[in-house]
């Protein structure tokens, strides 16, 4: 008998148990969490300088060349089996300014074009930062960011100026 009575006992305290449970269930409850937020200066990108390979002559012969600008040398070379050659004058990396907040991270996209056809596998390069890390506003606030390009030349190349505008974009991490 004292078996069915521990039995029945321990019955009962589980049957009031889950009924406290039940009854604490259906009432309400409530927590809080912590918000937070950091407001950032805005981030400005402007374009400094532009892109100009300065002037070639197109290969009279049947090979082609491809003119590279450098954007950390700020030199262009020509290479390929055609006999293009490089003419005395001006060259110009592009400059852009990135300002913003310290630490900030982030990458880009460029895009070169020319409003007239005629230059082909035309490509603007990475950027080159000026100095600090590329990728990362420096604790200055500000970052000069370098772009050269690229682009191919035959002798069908039309003779004739080119111009064109190199896009960059920003996108922050």
């Amino acid at each position: 008998m004292k078996l069915q009575n521990v039995v029945l006992a321990a019955v009962s305290v589980t049957a009031l148990s889950l009924s406290a449970t039940a009854a604490s269930a259906g009432g309400t409850l409530t927590a809080v969490a912590t918000a937070s937020v950091t407001v950032l200066a805005p981030v400005t990108l402007q374009a400094t300088q532009g892109l100009d390979f300065g002037a070639v002559t197109k290969p009279g012969n049947a090979g082609a060349n491809t003119i590279t600008l450098d954007a950390a040398s700020n030199l262009v070379t020509l290479s390929g089996t055609g006999d293009a050659t490089k003419v005395a004058g001006t060259v110009s990396v592009a400059k852009f300014s990135i300002v913003g907040p310290a630490g900030v991270t982030y990458t880009t996209t460029q895009n070169l074009t020319f409003a007239q056809p005629g230059l082909t596998k035309v490509s603007a390069s990475l950027p080159v930062a000026a100095s600090g890390a590329l990728g990362v506003i420096p604790a200055s606030g500000m970052q000069e960011l370098r772009f050269g390009g690229a682009f191919d030349l035959s002798a069908a190349t039309p003779i004739q100026a080119y111009s064109g505008s190199l896009s960059v974009t920003v996108s922050y991490n």
